[in-house]
């Protein structure tokens, strides 16, 4: 008999819990409540903060290089077919920030341009488009005096280009201007451009862009290849293209397994004897056999902060109690930091000016917040205790909140939750 699963969460977690439990032949539902971190994402895909890695190379005083990643995430990226991430041993790839530096990680959305692939030396043109997010002349100097960038010789210089056709374009949202180039015919216009400014400014090794080409992938590749070099973007920045190129690329994978995405918030989670049910804000009752929540951490909104003074009036408030608490309804234990939150409370919340930054290799308390897992199993109480649910993604506790870290997450709870736990290989 399949296993009737309900997946709460369409981000990169949900969607690869719902590919492995389709696998495994269950009976799914896939219910997401709005845009999460997944589909305002820029682009860059990490299994570690990057930020660690940095500093790991630089007191190793290695070259960064790839890890390796598990067999199925592998097999799960190839399926999404959005990222490009490099075999084990490579060189990581190196991505170009609005704020004029540069960055490292795992991988990255196929539209961005990766400057760890260009030779030494290499002279990569910005073209000088009237935009809020872009100014090719100073992003020009500043990535030039990155230091990266300097102990390989990138020259990066600004070009004279058309590339806004219409009127107003100068101001519309980075995302509607991407979606415009995925029409050949402007994609041509745009490659048209490009080739004017090249005969401008003389050779150069690879064309640097803003987040605008294109919200359907391949769109950079086949500008590149008209062009005969590489062309890419900078890591975009919240809600641009590339969280538009992952919903694309969601409903390409998706759709084949027969799986819709249904827009409904859960607002509960509880049981009815034996049965375990998920209510939705339309008020139908969801009957599952085993339930996977993935809707993000406290930046997405799955995780809530709700201290006890926040309800207070004149005095202080009622009763201590854990301050946290998750966005549906039911009784889920949380943990920060390896300590068990649902069992101590107090009047007063954390002091989040001292605990919620990072601070050298701790993340911070809003970054390690979340369910209580054993192993990818929730740790339900009250009426869901023995309840059959798993957690994946920034909503578990203590894990990075990296892209790869809830691919992971996501496809071992939903490979549990299918009825085949264990089956894949940490």
């Amino acid at each position: 008999m399949f296993e009737r699963v309900t997946i709460l969460g369409a981000g990169v977690a949900g969607v690869a819990a719902a590919w492995a439990a389709a696998q495994r032949g269950a009976a799914l539902r896939l219910f997401d409540g709005g845009l999460g971190a997944s589909c305002l994402a820029g682009g860059a895909v990490d299994d570690r903060p990057w930020d660690e890695v940095a500093r790991s190379a630089e007191v190793l005083q290695s070259l960064p290089r790839a890890s390796s990643l598990p067999e199925a995430v592998r097999i799960f990226a190839d399926d999404l077919g959005l990222w490009r991430l490099p075999p084990e041993g490579a060189l990581l790839p190196r991505l170009a920030t609005s704020a004029g530096r540069t960055r490292l990680a795992r991988g990255h959305d196929r539209a961005l341009l990766d400057l760890a692939t260009l030779p030494a030396r290499a002279r990569i043109a910005l073209p000088t488009v009237s935009r809020p997010e872009w100014d090719a002349d100073h992003l020009a100097r500043a990535l030039s005096a990155d230091a990266y960038a300097e102990s390989r010789a990138l020259r990066f210089v600004a070009g004279e280009a058309k590339l806004l056709k219409h009127v107003g374009e100068d101001r519309i949202p980075p995302a509607e201007l991407a979606m415009r180039h995925d029409d050949p015919d402007r994609r041509g216009y745009l490659v048209e451009r490009l080739r004017e400014m090249l005969a401008r400014t003389g050779h150069v090794d690879a064309i640097l862009l803003g987040p605008w080409l294109g919200c359907l992938d391949g769109q950079a590749e086949a500008i590149g290849e008209a062009l005969g070099l590489p062309v890419g973007e900078i890591l975009g920045e919240i809600g641009g293209a590339a969280g538009l190129r992952f919903e694309a690329a969601r409903a390409a994978l998706l759709d084949p397994l027969g799986i819709g995405i249904e827009p409904y918030q859960a607002r509960r989670i509880g049981k009815a004897g034996e049965e375990l049910y998920v209510e939705l804000e339309s008020g139908e009752r969801v009957v599952s056999d085993r339930l996977v929540i993935a809707v993000g951490g406290v930046a997405a909104g799955g995780i809530v902060y709700d201290p006890p003074e926040q309800h207070a009036t004149r005095g202080l408030p009622e009763s201590g109690r854990v301050p946290w608490r998750l966005s549906i309804a039911g009784r889920l234990g949380f943990q920060a930091r390896g300590r068990r939150l649902d069992v101590v409370g107090s009047i007063h919340g954390p002091a989040l000016d001292g605990e919620a930054w990072p601070t050298d290799a701790d993340p911070g308390l809003l970054e390690c917040v979340g369910l209580a897992t054993d192993g990818f199993a929730a740790i339900p109480g009250g009426e869901l205790h023995g309840a059959r649910i798993y957690a994946a993604g920034d909503v578990v506790a203590d894990r990075p909140r990296t892209v790869l870290q809830a691919v992971f997450a996501g496809i071992h709870a939903g490979a549990a939750a299918g009825g085949e736990p264990g089956a894949l290989s940490a």
